[in-house]
């Protein structure tokens, strides 16, 4: 049964693979300009699709999500072919010569589409411009519209408690709980998140909620290897109250499962 399974699957990703390349290649056919500067043999062949992709959504339905999201894709696209650019072809140095070509122009494809997103007032390109080029008009735009529905999004709000940290350490843990608040039911939640509120309540000598967040952490598969027993270098409780602190940390860590968390 086992063997058989196996077959099925191994089947069935042979088919998914076959149908995404006939629709990349759908794509090429009608649309070549989106296909002609990448390189053509195997090797990234999956960041290659992707990025064809994400210029075809921008192409036919062009918005600051989908300029986002191609932004994305030419990074990720040139990270994966630029280690290759060392390896030395001796019988197909060609490939090597398509390669750098792709290189250099989806290079100078990102630098036009950072230009045109200079000013956008979608919060993932405000975000991008301030992190990657230290843009100071894109953070202050990002953080003013903290409470626009655009804004609710788990890793949006953690970078905006990373802004507000130095300055408004409230704000910050209030962005952090929104954050966890935003995941639904059986979602993969960011560790980071949870560490960083960790971060604030130690900076704070708040270490009751240190303690009880560490265990909330301990609670999903990212937190395994953590050692909760680090928290009484920092405050001894009682087996009373490290008891009731379980049972809070329990009851968060159904309710984040669950999708329901609210901070309480």
């Amino acid at each position: 049964m086992r063997t058989k399974l196996s077959l099925i699957l191994l089947a069935s990703s042979i088919f998914l693979t076959g149908c995404e390349r006939d629709r990349i290649k759908a794509i090429c056919d009608s649309n070549p300009q989106l296909c002609a500067n990448l390189h053509t043999d195997g090797w990234c062949r999956f960041e290659r699709s992707n990025l064809i992709r994400a210029r075809y959504q921008q192409y036919t339905e062009p918005s600051d999500a989908s300029h986002y999201v191609l932004m994305t894709a030419l990074v990720t696209y040139r990270t994966c072919l630029e280690p290759l650019m060392d390896i030395e072809y001796t019988d197909r140095q060609e490939r090597k010569n398509d390669k750098v070509e792709a290189v250099v122009l989806v290079r100078d494809e990102l630098a036009q589409l950072e230009q045109q997103s200079r000013h956008s007032d979608y919060p993932y390109l405000q975000l991008w411009h301030w992190q990657r080029h230290g843009d100071r008009q894109a953070r202050t735009r990002f953080m003013a519209q903290a409470e626009r529905p655009e804004m609710q999004q788990p890793e949006l709000q953690k970078a905006l408690a990373a802004l507000l940290v130095v300055r408004d350490k409230p704000a910050a843990e209030q962005a952090l709980h929104r954050a966890l608040g935003l995941y639904g039911k059986g979602q993969d939640i960011d560790s980071a998140i949870i560490a960083d509120l960790i971060n604030l309540y130690v900076g704070e000598r708040r270490f009751e909620d240190a303690w009880v967040w560490t265990r909330v952490m301990s609670g999903f598969a990212s937190g395994k290897g953590l050692n909760p027993a680090r928290m009484d270098a920092y405050a001894r409780f009682s087996p009373e109250q490290q008891q009731q602190m379980q049972q809070q940390a329990d009851n968060i860590v159904r309710r984040l499962k669950n999708g329901t968390y609210i901070r309480q």
